[in-house]
């Protein structure tokens, strides 16, 4: 008698594959360190050279690419081998082919040296993706069992427009099933932990990518934003992201996690170990003119932007919802601080009812009653339901019980344009606090109430600083602003408004998150990505000179 196929069959066929696809001379010594930062540099799988590579920012690489002072074979190589170290330590990866990578970029090398053309604007950058966006020939699984085995059968229309700029891709990167949770982990691929302290999260749900990034095993990378997904892992890994407004950038040919929902829009953008990393890729993307073949995509070509010379800030101190734990108030002052030394002004606020914002997003994204996500897991070989998607779980059950009505959704998509019509109408009050006459240049926001997460401690309900921007919208830049320090303690024991900022403030650990990276948002009006770059280079600038 045969036995029936189980969820971890199907986890360890895809995992032993994984693990193939990564040469024995790239292996490394396991490690007990929490901090595994060093590694990669040192682990002597990488050459001297192959550490400079790694090290050297998306932009100075394409630059030496041109000048054939490097070859995409030894760049593609180099990002390979570190992308595999990267693998070992926190479990970054889904998908591999190094080798196919590493063939490409010999052909371009070849067809370099013979046309003296260069491919595009990525002329032989590797480049890697999240997990779900499409590549031929390799599953996009976003974490379910069910979709192990179904390799896609073309590009996504992202994954075509880096190939016509003359990017080699070669690798997918984790996400947590479905892509619904602010940490990285799912029955296929397991947990994504952080680099800078493996007893923490690497956040989610482009988790996989945040700590490949901050491994510094890709040059440049790919996210996707619902509720912050690109933001918690660039914040929590100490990388740079940008969170584009919907209609940006392409996500047909991927494969999203909850297939339909439209009333809070999923959007696709860049992230990088480095600030110029993001121009790089969002102009190397709408250079493919996406909109030509995605009907999502406005007609918006990257734009050159001017800010003017004395800027107003907003900064938000507390959304009113969670107040941000003590590490994150101080970078907050300390950015406040290095702005007004440059000459800008810094005008504390506060976003609109942010309480009401967070109860309309969790209706909104559970509009079928959590079904989707349910019935998925549920699949012909079911597997256990992710702890963190618990209230799907329990959505569903109720659900099927007395199932949701295309009424009810409209009726709270009513609610959600009432909402964000005072939303929009309190942010745009702020030009009678600049002394400028216009409304704030950004806002400068936590990305979450701490800086990390333990394992398993991040629940959804505590990203308050992300999603209310995707329920409005709005752009928003990540950078680093800073580190934990010993010093940031604070009142533990206060009185909390709420059970989630109790949760959020009693699992605050200094001495844990000692020496972790915090990261900052700049949030500026929808489909202003330019302006966002730009202001969070005025940002970045004023925190590296204080």
């Amino acid at each position: 008698m045969t036995q029936s196929k189980t969820w971890k069959n199907v986890a360890a066929e895809k995992q032993a594959a994984r693990a193939a696809a990564i040469p024995a001379d790239w292996v490394i010594k396991p490690t007990d360190a929490l901090n595994v930062m060093d590694i990669p540099a040192t682990c002597g799988v990488l050459s001297p050279q192959e550490v400079e590579i790694t090290e050297t920012p998306a932009s100075e690489l394409v630059k030496r690419l041109l000048s054939r002072e490097l070859s995409s074979e030894s760049v593609v190589t180099a990002f390979c081998k570190r992308a595999a170290i990267a693998q070992q330590l926190t479990n970054c990866l889904t998908e591999i082919w190094f080798d196919a990578a590493i063939a490409e970029a010999r052909a371009i090398d070849a067809e370099y040296a013979r046309t003296g053309t260069p491919r595009g604007s990525l002329h032989g950058l590797p480049v890697s993706l999240k997990d779900n966006v499409n590549v031929k020939g390799h599953d996009t699984t976003i974490g379910y069992i069910a979709y192990c085995g179904q390799p896609a059968a073309a590009d996504a229309v992202l994954a075509q427009a880096f190939r016509a700029a003359g990017a080699v891709l070669f690798c997918k990167t984790n996400v947590p099933t479905a892509m619904l949770m602010a940490e990285t982990y799912n029955n296929v691929w397991g947990y994504t932990p952080n680099p800078y302290n493996t007893a923490y999260g690497a956040g989610g749900s482009s988790g996989g990518e945040g700590a490949l990034l901050a491994l510094r095993g890709s040059p440049l990378g790919t996210g996707t934003d619902i509720g912050g997904s690109i933001r918690i892992p660039c914040a929590v890994n100490g990388v740079y992201g940008l969170k584009a407004a919907a209609g940006r950038f392409p996500l047909m040919g991927g494969r999203p996690g909850l297939p339909g929902q439209e009333a809070i829009k999923s959007v696709i953008g860049p992230m990088a170990p480095d600030l110029d990393g993001l121009e790089m890729w969002s102009k190397a993307v709408l250079d493919a003119k996406p909109w030509e073949v995605d009907p999502a995509v406005f007609k918006l070509p990257w734009r050159d932007v001017a800010v003017p010379t004395k800027l107003c800030f907003g900064m938000i101190m507390d959304d009113g919802a969670i107040a941000p734990t003590p590490a994150i108030t101080r970078v907050l002052k300390e950015t406040r601080a290095a702005l007004e030394a440059a000459g800008h002004t810094v005008v504390e606020w506060q976003p609109y009812d942010v309480p009401r914002a967070l109860d309309l997003f969790m209706a909104l994204i559970k509009g079928d009653g959590g079904v989707t996500i349910a019935d998925t897991i549920a699949g012909a070989i079911p597997e256990p339901f992710p702890a963190g998607l618990a209230h799907f779980d329990a959505a569903a059950a109720a659900a099927r019980a007395n199932p949701p009505t295309v009424k009810d959704l409209w009726k709270t998509q009513a609610e959600r344009q009432a909402y964000l019509a005072e939303f929009v109408a309190h942010w745009h009050a702020s030009r009678h606090l600049t002394g400028t006459g216009r409304a704030f240049d950004g806002v400068i926001a936590p990305v979450a109430p701490y800086p990390a997460a333990k394992r398993y401690e991040f629940p959804i309900r505590e990203g308050t600083y992300t999603f209310v921007w995707n329920l409005a919208d709005q752009t928003s830049l990540v950078f680093p602003a800073g580190r934990v320090e010993r010093g940031d303690v604070g009142e533990i024991g206060r009185a909390y408004r709420s059970e989630d900022e109790k949760s959020a403030w009693e699992k605050y650990d200094v001495q844990g998150l000692e020496g972790m990276p915090v990261g900052l948002q700049l949030v500026v009006p929808r489909h202003e990505e330019e302006l966002a770059i730009k202001l969070g280079a005025v940002v970045v600038e004023a925190i590296e000179n204080k």
